[in-house]
């Protein structure tokens, strides 16, 4: 062993001979603070040292776990005792007469010396593992994607992982509240957990929670917390994110649902169809009729008769009245029936060719903008002069403007209060040959989308008009994606609306 002996130089070199004859390794130092450099510079397995209490307490205070042997010109117990106060595992008396005597005393000492460093570093080992278990269980514990809350028997929170305050939709101000859950799923969390310890079993359930404006479903599940005693010492509960998967059943629902809406719609649109062909045909055929009237109307006028012809008018304004109202009507349902057509033909193959986005615009305004009501506001085409061209089926893209123009007209003329120099309906293309697409935007001045119902819209068989079915933007969307394009909107309240078509330049 390796021995640190302190000694004055006019005291001689105590037990040097024992230690010599035992085979240790002795370290000599005059004083106090040569024997702390060489302690800290060496390492040493014990110390011998004289009986002062400075010495003694001091070295007990830098080095705690280091064994001090006092040594003493007393022989007496109570020098022995006060040596073990001050902090010494033994005693040895100096001197010529009794060194002899004290080696085996000596050798006995530096052996249980020996044994103590061994326990020490056992200890120290021990508490090192003890301490990197304890930072690999919480580094585990800290990286798990489930958040995990402990409490104790007195139902006092004792423990709880960063992705806890994730789960439990906690406020930025809340994470740092110490012993406190302050989430909107706090409540169920805490009442399971001491129903748990209370009844002494598991539990499981799904917690459902609006975070952020969307919907979390969280799986809870509560266990008894046991000691090595097997008794009850509180409860854990492990929280899980389910709302990708609840997310994906909902999908899949829906996707059965409207696929079996599909089948529904499309066998009712043809039913509709073969009905109003008839109920438009015959329309038609009044309306050829009251054409008649008026003709010979025209004639009994020409040939002087008054009356008659007078008869004939009024006859042929209320047949052209009637049927008007008949033909508007069946050509409105035959609009809805179409839109159920299309809804069932999602996906369908297409004829596509390549079209001048720009013309396609200006024909589609100029033949149908009476119809869609665009003289009601002020229309404005900006349309890029480098004339952005894509391979589309144009039928389709002309369906979806016209969608697109009449919803931006009639948003603007529910705002009866506005002039009509305030309502804007502007309709722009742009052609970005870097990213290698075309975008047109059909932008208008009305009363805006709130963020709640925008993110609606475009979903199936949502509506807020009377007597709307809820597809048309559902199918515009549809329909342009199956061009392998896109169809985005943003709005703002009482600013206006604006929605985007990217396809890809051809």
């Amino acid at each position: 062993m390796k021995l640190l002996c302190v000694s004055p130089l006019d005291g001689g070199r105590p037990f040097e001979r024992a230690l010599t004859h035992l085979g240790h390794e002795a370290t000599w130092a005059p004083d106090l603070d040569q024997a702390l450099r060489i302690a800290r510079r060496t390492p040493v397995d014990a110390a011998l040292v004289p009986d002062d209490p400075a010495v003694l307490e001091e070295l007990r205070g830098r080095y705690p776990h280091l064994p001090l042997i006092a040594f003493g010109e007393r022989d007496s117990a109570i020098a022995a005792a006060r040596a073990t106060s001050w902090g010494a595992m033994g005693y040895l008396p100096s001197g010529a007469e009794l060194e002899a005597a004290a080696e085996e005393v000596l050798g006995d000492l530096i052996l249980r010396a020996a044994a103590r460093n061994r326990l020490e570093e056992r200890r120290r080992a021990r508490l090192e593992e003890t301490l990197r278990l304890s930072k690999f269980y919480s580094d585990v514990l800290t990286s798990v994607g489930q958040g995990i809350v402990v409490i104790d028997h007195s139902g006092k929170i004792r423990y709880r992982n960063p992705a806890s305050a994730r789960f439990l939709g906690e406020t930025s101000s809340s994470k740092d509240t110490g012993g406190e859950l302050a989430g909107r799923a706090a409540v169920p969390v805490l009442q399971q957990l001491v129903e748990t310890l209370t009844e002494n079993e598991s539990r499981t359930q799904t917690i459902a929670l609006e975070q952020d404006q969307k919907k979390m479903f969280l799986d809870l599940t509560t266990s008894v917390l046991r000691g090595a005693d097997g008794k009850a010492s509180g409860a854990v509960a492990i929280v899980s994110d389910r709302s990708i998967e609840k997310s994906l059943e909902q999908q899949l629902f829906h996707t059965e649902r409207l696929a079996t809406l599909g089948s529904l719609l499309a066998s009712i649109a043809h039913e509709v169809n073969n009905t109003l062909t008839s109920v438009t045909g015959c329309a038609e055929m009044g309306l050829m009729v009251a054409e008649q009237a008026e003709l010979n109307a025209a004639d009994a006028r020409t040939s002087g008769r008054e009356q008659e012809a007078d008869n004939l008018d009024g006859l042929a304004k209320e047949i052209r009245q009637i049927f008007d109202l008949v033909l508007e009507a069946g050509i409105s349902c035959q609009t809805i029936a179409d839109n159920m057509l299309q809804y069932s033909r999602q996906g369908k193959p297409t004829h596509r060719s390549q079209q001048d986005l720009n013309k396609l615009i200006t024909r589609t305004v100029s033949v149908l903008g009476k119809h869609l009501g665009v003289e009601k506001v002020n229309l404005e085409l900006a349309l890029d002069p480098r004339s952005p061209r894509s391979r589309i089926e144009p039928s389709k893209l002309q369906q979806t403007l016209v969608n697109l123009i009449v919803n931006a007209v009639q948003a603007m003329l529910d705002m009866e209060d506005v002039p009509l120099d305030e309502r804007h309906l502007t309709i722009e293309t742009e052609r970005d040959d870097e990213a290698g697409r075309a975008v047109i935007r059909v932008r208008d001045s009305g009363p805006g989308i709130s963020p709640r119902r925008l993110e609606q819209i475009f979903q199936p068989f949502y509506t807020t008009k009377d007597h709307g079915t809820g597809l048309g933007l559902y199918i515009c969307r549809r329909v342009i994606e199956d061009q392998d394009g896109t169809l985005d909107v943003e709005s703002e309240v009482g600013v206006g609306t604006t929605f985007s078509i990217t396809l890809p330049l051809k």
